[in-house]
């Protein structure tokens, strides 16, 4: 399953690229699908910020996300890392107290926002303390309209970067350049190049689940953990997501006795709506029929399962994230390093998965050599863990059970 993002270059006075708007896109196709605005925003969210590791699109460069009024309105901007996008209001964006006060809020919070084509109303200058960056379409208005209004409001953009946007030819590029601009965008410089990544497919159910434990009177958080534990994705992108708003919830980043559970408890109610809100919009349609996703879940299974019967010096929680997250690399064809790079995981997960190290590492060795059907490195890993050869055998029976349960 592939995820496609459009990005297209902003680039400063000097010609040099400095950040890159992500545009959604549903395929290979250069244009914005006929989708709704917040369903493309939480697509955008959920694939290229909860999935893939951005910085394989964008590098060190900032990105720049567009948001509809509602997301913003309802809290969804903040899921983002603060030090990482620039916040676009979109143009048909209503300016009234609500979006006034979200728009105060994160700039308090330390986001960067940017009001996209912007339409020059009187109607936002009570929003102009908190933003940015302003984006003129020089398609849509002409250089004197711009210009006009520039020096009408000279006092109050003078601490503002403007972006001149649908830049076409180096002409246009020279007139806003002598007029102050700061940044530019358009087809003079690049148009949006399609990027096509995979997806981590969900469990449909797995998320009307959690969304209906989400929303009841009390909060149950070993079904909250009992769901996460059992889809491959949504693990992965809760642990990101923590991560991505460690700045807002202490204690979840570099602890070792990290465990679904307690993230649900760190993240709390507020939290895991808007995760779950998320989530479930961009990815409600999608299936989960890979057999790799299979693979995971009866690795995770029978980590968890040794470990559990046989190793009690050893967390069990990380055993289930171990196998869990080992095919990673091959799902989404990223090394493991560039991937927990963006996640919060226990050390000895880390240490197991990418320096093959550790008593986890033997475990998933154990898996491993069965699954290939090697008998002697089986026992000899037994051996070394301090097991009978039978636990295997044991252990990979139920985990083959449970993994298909799961899946059915």
């Amino acid at each position: 399953m592939d995820s496609f993002v459009a990005r297209q270059p902003i680039f400063d006075r000097d010609l040099h690229t400095v950040a890159y708007e992500l545009l959604f896109r549903s395929g290979m196709n250069n244009f914005f699908p006929n989708v709704p605005a917040d369903y493309a925003t939480s697509q955008m969210i959920s694939d290229q910020f909860l999935g893939i590791p951005t910085f394989r699109f964008v590098g060190e460069n900032i990105s720049f996300i567009n948001f509809p009024y509602q997301m913003i309105v309802q809290g969804m901007a903040d899921i983002l890392p603060r030090e990482r996008v620039v916040i676009e209001i979109l143009e048909d964006a209503v300016p009234d107290d609500a979006l006034f006060e979200a728009v105060r809020y994160l700039f308090a919070s330390g986001y960067t926002l940017a009001l996209d084509d912007f339409a020059m109303d009187d109607s936002w200058d009570r929003f102009l303390p908190y933003i940015t960056i302003l984006k003129f379409d020089v398609k849509a208005n002409t250089f004197d309209e711009i210009n006009g209004f520039l020096k009408r409001h000279e006092l109050q953009l003078s601490t503002k970067n403007l972006l001149a946007e649908k830049v076409e030819t180096y002409d246009q590029f020279q007139q806003y350049k002598d007029q102050g601009f700061h940044l530019f965008q358009g087809y003079f410089y690049s148009k949006p190049e399609i990027i096509q990544s995979k997806r981590l497919p969900h469990n449909a159910a797995h998320l009307f689940q959690l969304m209906s434990e989400v929303n009841a009177p009390e909060l149950n958080f070993d079904k909250i953990e009992h769901i996460l534990e059992h889809d491959l994705s949504l693990t992965y992108k809760i642990l990101k997501y923590a991560r991505n708003i460690v700045h807002r919830v202490s204690g979840i980043n570099g602890a070792d006795n990290l465990t679904l559970k307690k993230i649900a408890i760190y993240l709390g109610r507020s939290e895991l709506t808007r995760f779950v809100s998320v989530i479930c919009l961009a990815n409600l349609s999608n299936k989960d029929t890979r057999e790799l996703y299979h693979l995971s879940l009866s690795r995770a299974k029978f980590c968890e399962i040794i470990v559990e019967r046989t190793l009690s010096t050893c967390c069990a929680q990380g055993a289930f994230l171990c196998g869990l997250f080992s095919l990673l690399d091959t799902m989404l064809e990223i090394p493991l390093e560039e991937i927990f790079e963006q996640i919060a995981l226990p050390s000895s997960v880390r240490d197991a998965l990418v320096h093959k190290q550790g008593t986890l590492y033997d475990v998933l060795s154990l898996v491993q050599s069965y699954e290939r059907r090697e008998w002697e490195a089986v026992q000899q890993q037994a051996k070394k863990l301090n097991i009978p050869g039978w636990a295997a055998v044991d252990a990979m029976g139920d985990a083959l059970a449970w993994a298909d349960e799961t899946v059915s």
